[in-house]
């Protein structure tokens, strides 16, 4: 069965993306991508699953409602996106700026992410979360000396943020100023001691150093601690993924070739890779809550119980987090007050069918009362 797709042209205030949406039964998957004037900004793709039976073909229809759910969840989205942007810029409270900021990281809109963390920063000079998170915005757009002006920030103040050593080794490691990389990812390992990316980068910028000293037809040897490393992060709960699978079992190929130029290139990707990774679990929760306090609109119940099977998904990788456990509580308390306003329709009609009915009356009275409450609270835990 040959693929299918759909397209779209939206505008978002004076802004104009197109949206396509495909579907690929060979590797049974939908992938959709956004461009904003001609410029990729960035791709989803949701796997799906069908029974295979030799005598049946595949359900077209099905695969269809797939593609369409995906594409126009894209769709959705953006517009949920730049509308949370305008309600989130009239706050003061930094942490739902920085959500958005981390949204907008993810969604590769650097400039917007820029934009919201440096508002955080000076609304809140001590939210250390957001100086990083800048310094690989920075990172991302190739600026690497902004990037190592924001990191300094931080480290001239706090001296135990092992994160952001790691971040300035690899900003040194780029610009080729291999000492300096050295002292900074061995200063992360001094703060934090089973760091492995950090101790993965120190044998990077150690091989990379060795190798730009050393004849050009020399052959290259990889040391055993990059494999050691590799190897080591391959197994980590945050990298079981099937991007990061390949892209470990591609950086190992190359290692292998012993072509000194594409090893030399291949280590410094990973590099960068690692440290401007994102939080997809994180982000996509981030996301739930902004849609809750500034969407817009109440959530449907289909999207609770989407963003429950993604908090779900991770449970094996992340059950031993505090966060994982705090975000998976928030979800079911905003659930909770659903089922709430639900209960109160049902009343109502009940009220409606039989306006006699006192025990209704007074049940409704006080859930009247309670509503506010309600929403007191999650907009309380919330920020």
């Amino acid at each position: 069965m040959r693929g299918f797709g759909l397209q779209d042209s939206i505008e978002i205030g004076e802004r104009k993306f197109k949206i396509h949406t495909g579907c690929d039964p060979e590797r049974k998957r939908v992938l959709t991508e956004v461009f904003e004037g001609g410029q990729y900004v960035f791709h989803d793709v949701k796997h799906y699953s069908v029974r295979s039976r030799p005598t049946e073909s595949i359900n077209e229809t099905y695969l269809k409602s797939v593609t369409s759910d995906l594409h126009q969840k894209i769709i959705d989205d953006l517009k949920v996106l730049f509308l949370v942007q305008e309600k989130v810029r009239m706050q003061s409270d930094p942490l739902p700026i920085y959500r958005l900021g981390k949204i907008f990281y993810s969604y590769n809109f650097i400039d917007e992410a820029i934009e919201n963390f440096e508002r955080v920063i000076k609304l809140d000079p001590d939210f250390v979360r957001a100086y990083k998170r800048l310094g690989l915005s920075y990172f991302r757009k190739n600026d690497y000396r902004k990037a190592e002006e924001i990191c300094l920030q931080v480290i001239d103040r706090y001296q135990n943020f092992p994160d952001l050593y790691d971040c300035m080794g690899v900003i040194y490691t780029q610009v080729g100023e291999y000492q300096k990389a050295k002292d900074a990812f061995q200063k992360a390992l001094e703060v934090k001691e089973d760091f492995p990316e950090a101790n993965l980068n120190l044998g990077i910028v150690l091989f990379l150093s060795t190798l730009a000293d050393s004849p050009p037809d020399e052959e290259v040897v990889i040391p055993v601690r990059i494999f050691r490393m590799l190897d080591r992060l391959r197994k980590e709960s945050l990298y079981q993924g099937e991007y990061w699978q390949e892209t470990y079992r591609e950086v190992v190929e190359t290692l292998e070739s012993g072509e000194r130029e594409e090893i030399r290139k291949a280590l410094l990707e990973l590099q960068l890779k690692l440290a401007t990774r994102d939080d997809p679990v994180g982000t996509t929760m981030d996301f739930f809550f902004l849609k809750f306090m500034y969407g817009g609109r109440g959530l449907r119940h289909e999207e609770m119980e989407y963003y429950e099977q993604v908090i779900r998904s991770e449970e094996n990788q992340h059950q031993g987090y505090a966060d994982y456990w705090n975000e998976l509580a928030t979800l079911h308390l905003i659930q909770c007050r659903d089922y709430f306003l639900k209960a109160m329709d049902n009343f109502e009609n009940a009220l409606n069918i039989n306006p006699k009915y006192e025990e209704v009356k007074r049940t409704l009275e006080l859930m009247k009362h309670s509503k506010k409450g309600f929403l007191i609270l999650l907009r309380a835990i919330l920020k």
